[in-house]
Parts: structure tokens; sequence; C-alpha cells
């Protein structure tokens, strides 16, 4: 009885196997005018945008089209990720999927900044200037009488006069590698700035302070005699960071290219060295046009610290090819500042000695360190960008240290500041 029920249940099983093909062929053959949309669907699979398009594996009917519970499945051996609901794209709206947009876009978003796997570089144009907080080249007396009044008066005005800089030319140069699935990047820069100025004053008259010229080191010149003076400063600075990139906005909607966000913030930590020196010289120049004593100050900084640093980048462009930034960094550093000051006096007769006078510095020291960057940014190619922007850079307690005595209220002591600032001009392109 029992193998009877079994033996009808299996043949049962086997007839409705051999007729399901001819069923569903037949439902295909009366429903013939059943229309047929073409379907891409989006996926954000692992934390970023990934667009799958079904035209190319043929026509999907509506009806079979996955759901928010049906996702496409897995090939066989292949580990299941975890999926947000998938997104319908309208393709009648005229772009079929993201990877379209990209390309009508011309591969711009391939290459944002938050994009690895790819090796970068990049070169600056600068065009900076010092600004040192407390740069004496020389003190100018001047005095002057007003008899208009009874009794007269009398004025001893002085002048304290900077350094003349100017801004010159220097230049900054980078390279990197942004790591995959926006896992951050590895950057190293080197800067390198130098300016120098000069500077001549006189003749001086300082018997009757019209004018009287008070040098540095007390290198002052006499009667008929003039001041001379001549400075420069180079700095070698050394950035490596690693830094990690946040994308946000830009939802992947027909024609708007998902791989190119609204804006993105770049955290950054990292290490700086440098190597700052700078020299003072002046000279008093006979009546003959020889030299009547040297003075001469050359110090040197040298250290290394720790400096972190944002910035935040806004893209304008259903592209993104435009953009502008801001940047801001601080850092630390410890080192040596090493100084050294001699003022030479050869012998005016030849028979008695010449006098040199040396005094030698050796301080340890923290410095803080400042850097602002405001830009933008136009991509020209696929993997070319051209920035312009302007630079702050501003370098606590290296702003001169050295005082001119001998004025009306004594040595003048302000902040203790060495800064440059200057526009950028920059290429970069990545490979």
């Amino acid at each position: 009885m029992k193998v009877a029920i079994c033996a009808r249940v299996v043949c049962s099983c086997a007839l409705v196997l051999l007729a399901a093909p001819a069923a569903f062929a037949q439902q295909a053959a009366e429903a013939p005018g059943r229309g047929v949309k073409q379907v891409a669907y989006t996926a954000r699979q692992g934390g970023g945008p990934q667009t799958i398009n079904l035209l190319s594996q043929g026509e999907v009917d509506v009806d079979e089209a996955p759901s928010y519970a049906d996702p496409l499945p897995a090939e066989p051996g292949a580990i299941p990720e975890a999926t947000a609901p998938w997104q319908e794209i309208d393709t009648d709206a005229g772009c079929d999927t993201c990877d379209t947009c990209n390309a009508d876009c011309g591969g711009a978003c391939g290459s944002r900044s938050c994009m690895g796997g790819l090796w970068y570089g990049s070169i600056d144009y600068l065009l900076f200037r010092p600004r040192v907080s407390q740069a004496v080249v020389e003190v100018r007396r001047q005095e002057s009488t007003d008899s208009s009044t009874s009794p007269s008066t009398t004025y001893l005005d002085d002048h304290v006069v900077a350094w003349p800089f100017k801004y010159n030319s220097a230049f900054r140069v980078s390279a990197g590698y942004r790591l995959l699935d926006c896992g951050g990047d590895f950057q190293v820069s080197y800067w390198r700035l130098t300016n120098d100025t000069t500077f001549v004053d006189g003749p001086a008259n300082p018997s009757t302070n019209n004018p009287l010229l008070v040098g540095q080191l007390e290198n002052n010149p006499g009667a008929g005699e003039s001041l001379n003076a001549w400075t420069g400063i180079t700095a070698n600075i050394i950035d490596a960071d690693f830094a990690k990139c946040i994308s946000m906005g830009g939802p992947c909607s027909p024609c708007d290219t998902c791989f190119c966000p609204r804006w993105d913030l770049r955290f950054f930590a990292g290490a700086r060295a440098a190597d700052i020196s700078r020299y003072n010289d002046n000279a008093v120049i006979d009546v003959d046009g020889d030299e009547s004593s040297v003075g001469n100050i050359n110090a040197r900084f040298v250290g290394a610290g720790p400096r972190v640093g944002i910035q935040g980048r806004r893209y304008f462009g259903q592209c993104g090819l435009w953009s502008v930034y801001a940047k801001g960094a601080q850092g630390l550093l410890i080192g040596d500042y090493k100084e050294t000051r001699t003022l030479s006096v050869p012998s005016e007769t030849g028979t008695t000695p010449n006098q040199v006078t040396n005094e030698f510095n050796t301080f340890s020291r923290m410095i803080p360190v400042s850097d602002i960057e405001i830009g933008g940014t136009w991509q020209a190619a696929p993997y070319t960008f051209i920035s312009v922007g302007y630079f702050f850079q501003c370098w606590w307690d290296l702003g001169y240290g050295e005082q001119i005595q001998g004025t009306n209220f004594g040595a003048l002591d302000s902040s203790n500041i060495l800064g440059f600032d200057g526009l950028f001009v920059r290429g970069e392109m990545l490979f």
C-alpha cells in the first residue's frame, strides 16, 4: 500500500517538471505585446558607489527585476557583501550609467583627490617675500630746531629702518602615492625659499646729528662716511605626511557623476624638518671708498617635529572640474639655534693691531610653525591639475633677536616672528 502511494507521488512530480517549460513558452507566446523595460541598478557596496547595468545581460522583464529583498545573485563561490537597497535609474534621462557620465566628463571623476592606487607629483612656482617682525638695518637720527618759538625747540627724531625685502622667486615640489579604496595617501614635499636685499645710507654727520647713523653691532659711520648693509634668508623645508580623505555629497542621479563629490576633507598628520639660516652684514665705507669696519651676523636654526592639518575643498559643475580649497597646518619643531656676531676693525695705520670682537650663542628652542593656504584648482585633463592661490607661513622665535642700542628710548623689543607669504602656481599630474 505504502509503496503504491510513493510511486504515485513520484510520477506526479515528474509530469509537473516535464510540463513546466512548455507552459512558460505558451505564456510568453500569448502576451506578445507585453512591455519590456531596460533597467539599470545602482548599489553601494563596500562603502563606495557601484553601478550594475543589466542591459548587458539582455532585456529584463519589469516583473522579474530584482526587488529590495532580491539582489542580483552572487557568482558561485563568492563571499556575499553587505548591500544597501538597490536604486533604480531611469535610463530614459539620457545616461545609461554613471560610467557613461564619467566618459562624458573626460574620465574626470576617476582621478579625484580621493581616488586611490595612483602615484602623483607636483611642482609649485612661488613668488614670495619674507616678513620679519623686527629686522632692523639701522637707526637714523635727525636733529632739527624750531626757532619760531621762544625759547627755540630742538627735535631729535629716530627712524628705525627695516630691511627692504621684495618679492622673489622660489619653488616647492611634492610626490606621493594614494592607496586603494580611499585608504589615504603618503606625500613628501620640499620647499626652497631664498631672498636677499641690500641697503645704503650716508654720508653721516654724527656731530650735528644730520644724520647720525647707528648700525648693527655698533658699527656706526663717522663724518663723511656711509653705511652699506646686505642680508639674506634661506629656508629648506621638508614635510612628510599621511592623509585621509572623506568625500561628501554628489548623489548618483542621471548624468550626475557618481564619483564626483561636492566636498571633500583631507586630514593629515606627519613631520616637518627645517634648516633656516640668515646673514646680516654691514660695513662702514670711509671717504676714500674703503671699508673701515665690518660687522657680520650669522644665525641658523635646524630642527624637526610633528605637524597636523586639515584641508577642505568645494567642487563646482556637474563633473567637478573646478574647485576651491583652504588648507591649514600647525607644527612644533625642536632644534638648535646658533648665532655668531663679529665686528672687525682693521688697523688704521698698519702699526696698530687689527681688532676682532666675537660673540657666540647657542640655544635650544621649540619653534611653533603655522601654515595657511587658499586657492583654486582646474582639472585640465583626467590626470592633470592646475592650481593658483596664496600661502602664509609663520615661524615663531626666528624673527631676528639683535637690537640696536643708543636710540632715544633704548632697544625696541617687539614680537619675534619670521613669516613668508606669496603667490603660488602649481601643476600636478597623476599616473
